[in-house]
């Protein structure tokens, strides 16, 4: 990427230095350049790892000669290039010819002259080789045809025939030929009449966002409230406003029925950018974007970084799911990327949820609260203590008995456990010994398709042995059931054809997922058994009952934040049921019905939650009253990773107080590589930070050259 042009030579040889082969015609923004370097600076990354959220999708990841000629202008050859009479060795294929004829006067990007002709880089290279397609110097940037290009067209007339159009999925034939969209671009239609609380809800936001001051709105809104429409209608103003918004998703696989509706109302308006869209796809609605021509945007988190020439809304729909933290570098979150980007274009960042993270709730000026469902009622809610079952099984008599009455009457079920496998670990009855993976220290699931022991780290798999490994004992015992066992279980109940398991150990990709979900929703009566994958944004109107399994699975983890998304998570399934004119309800099995956070989800008292987990994090020093940095060493040698994370300790110690250091301590080992880490809370994040980075960057080359990693993630969401 060309950052920046520099005459100057420094005294080189003309001789010593290469000349352009190519020049792609993608240009990025000054603003997401601007952005990038934002992003690098508030999240200790690297500014080359940030330019790569930003650069168009079709750059990225290329290399290599022929990646170069599909940035290249082709031509046929003129005057002295005209090869000889072909011969023999001539002979052109069907595909070459397709080409050659597909290429107009005046030549054309040979990535796009190949995708319009329908063949493949080698077909083009053939030609090329035969000297009946040239390499040559198209237009610059800033012609007609450039700007043709940045529009989804070509500079020879366009990408697509006559009486065809570029959707979100794909090319769509005009004229009645069978396609997944209509090429008539669909009127936006008035949406349901709002309710009294989402017609002030609206205003408020409307009015925050004619406020250039305002840059940040909270939208509580229980379960079912319909912020998705208040949403919409918030959109429409942008537009009339001659703006774009972007709205976000947590997981586009789980949430096809949001870019349904959107779509529904906005038609062509709408570009959808996320990561399962293949490259071609995802160019094309970069391009659209950046021309203007979808000036609503659809996406996942990394769709924050969209070109939108005049971006003044982003709207994060439950903003409280953790995957908007991003755990690789750089380790942004979307929402605070969108503060930064709208502070440019005096916009307003709207946050949707029915559970907000903690840290959102501390100003309560920036709140606007939805409290009543927009459609149906509240579910009621039963709760089982499990320390009074003696069953065995993973569903009590009672969870059992409704889940058989809700079958009868023809309704839908969701069975919620946040655990996947069939059983979460294995272990000696004997001696205690559980079974763990050598590489991460942590223990192994069994999984009961395979027979086999499965590291949820790293991946790697083991036999069971028939004996304890460590005394000898009797067989080893499988504790802490999981997914995998509860499907086995409720096959057992109800036909098997009305159980659809749903968890990472099954879904593969946005497809799968999809697919899962389709059948779901089509089969009368059914039941969708799986982990916190069930819990996100559905909204089917039969599902009339909801079962949590285990309510406990989160509660004992080591973080700061086990006892929020336990809460959030009862809350958001219990959300799932009677979200029509059907009335719900909940059984939530529990081994701690008296915990604090079970105990106020299950009694809908957010705000005492709320108040509570505040004062919890006041005390001990938590964000949103501090902010904190995780940093962490990894190295193979046990050895190396923790004299360096101490030493890092040591350079940092003369600039925080003791309270605001915490650790290092030593971590499982994680593929291969033993960890350490050390957190550091501050009430002054841009000192602690600018602390860090001058830290970081005196010492990460030391610590490379004896193979530890220094890794830096601020805001981090995971502390395993």
């Amino acid at each position: 990427m060309v950052l920046e042009l520099n005459d100057d030579s420094d005294g080189l040889p003309p001789e010593t230095l290469r000349p352009l082969e190519a020049v792609g015609e993608e240009r990025v923004p000054d603003e997401l350049l601007s952005l990038a370097r934002q992003v690098a600076d508030r999240y200790l990354a690297s500014y080359e790892s940030c330019l790569r959220l930003v650069v168009p999708p079709s750059t990225r990841g290329r290399s290599g000669f022929a990646d170069k000629r599909r940035l290249s202008w082709v031509d046929r050859p003129t005057g002295e290039d005209i090869p000889p009479r072909p011969s023999a060795g001539f002979a052109l294929t069907a595909k070459q010819q397709r080409l050659l004829g597909a290429l107009p006067p005046g030549g054309a990007l040979a990535a796009r002259l190949c995708e319009s002709a329908g063949v493949g880089r080698s077909v083009l290279h053939a030609l090329l080789a035969k000297g009946l397609l040239v390499l040559c110097e198209g237009p610059r940037l800033g012609d007609q045809a450039t700007k043709d290009v940045a529009a989804g067209g070509s500079a020879a007339g366009g990408d697509y025939p006559a009486g065809e159009s570029v959707t979100g999925e794909g090319v769509a034939p005009a004229h009645g030929s069978e396609s997944r969209s209509s090429s008539v671009e669909p009127q936006p239609q008035g949406g349901p009449c709002l309710r009294v609380g989402q017609q002030e809800v609206l205003g408020n936001l409307t009015a925050a966002y004619r406020d250039k001051e305002s840059t940040y709105r909270l939208l509580w809104g229980v379960t079912g409230a319909g912020k998705t429409e208040i949403y919409l209608r918030l959109i429409e103003h942008v537009l009339a406003d001659g703006a774009g918004a972007i709205l976000l998703v947590p997981e586009i696989a789980l949430t096809p029925q949001m870019i349904s509706r959107v779509r529904s109302r906005f038609g062509g308006k709408v570009g959808v950018l996320h990561s399962g869209l293949g490259r071609a796809e995802r160019t094309r609605e970069y391009r659209r974007i950046a021309a203007g021509l979808a000036p609503v945007v659809v996406g996942a988190r990394s769709a924050v970084f969209a070109p939108l020439p005049r971006l003044r809304l982003v709207i994060v729909d439950e903003a409280h799911d953790a995957s908007y933290k991003q755990e690789e570098e750089p380790r942004y979150h979307a929402s605070t990327v969108a503060l930064m980007r709208l502070a440019m274009h005096d916009g307003l960042l709207v946050e949707g949820t029915a559970t907000p993270l903690v840290e959102s709730m501390r100003d309560p000026e920036v709140r606007v609260r939805l409290s009543r469902r927009a459609i149906g009622k509240e579910p009621s809610i039963e709760v089982i203590d499990m320390r009074h079952q003696s069953s065995g099984e993973l569903l009590s008599p009672r969870a059992r008995e409704v889940l058989a009455e809700t079958l009868r009457s023809g309704e839908q079920a969701i069975v919620l456990l946040n655990r996947r496998g069939y059983a979460a670990h294995v272990h000696c009855e004997s001696c205690g010994h559980v079974m763990r993976c050598v590489d991460c220290e942590l223990s192994l699931t069994y999984h009961s398709s395979s027979r086999r022991l499965v590291c949820h780290s790293c991946g790697r798999i083991y036999f069971q042995p028939p004996r304890c490994p460590a005394c000898g004992g009797p067989p080893l015992a499988r504790g802490a059931p999981g997914t995998e066992r509860l499907d086995q279980e409720l096959r057992r109940l109800v036909p098997r054809n009305l159980v659809f398991r749903m968890d990472s150990d099954v879904v593969s990709g946005e497809a799968g997922a999809i697919a899962i979900l389709e059948a779901f929703g089509g089969s009368r009566p059914g039941v969708l058994v799986g982990t916190q994958m069930v819990a996100k944004g559905h909204d089917f109107p039969a599902v009339t009952l909801v079962v949590v399994a285990d309510a406990d699975t989160g509660l004992y983890f080591p973080d700061f934040r086990a006892a929020e998304r336990t809460f959030q998570l009862l809350t958001q399934v219990a959300g799932r049921a009677g979200r029509a004119d059907r009335s719900g309800r909940v059984v939530v099995q529990t081994w701690n019905p008296d915990v604090p956070c079970i105990r106020m989800a299950l009694q809908r008292d957010e705000q005492g939650f709320y108040a509570d987990e505040l004062h919890t994090r006041r005390r001990l020093g938590y964000p949103p009253f501090r902010e904190i940095v995780r940093l962490m060493t990894l190295c193979e040698d046990g050895e190396r990773a923790g004299a360096g994370a101490r030493y890092l300790a040591e350079q940092l110690s003369p600039h925080f107080a003791a309270h605001e250091l915490r650790g290092p301590v030593r971590l499982p080992a994680s593929r291969g590589r033993e960890r350490w880490h050390l957190l550091v809370l501050s009430n002054d994040g841009e000192r602690m930070r600018a602390l860090i980075s001058e830290a970081l960057s005196q010492l990460r080359e030391p610590y490379r050259r004896r193979g530890v990693i220094l890794v830096a993630d601020v805001d981090p969401f995971t502390f395993g």
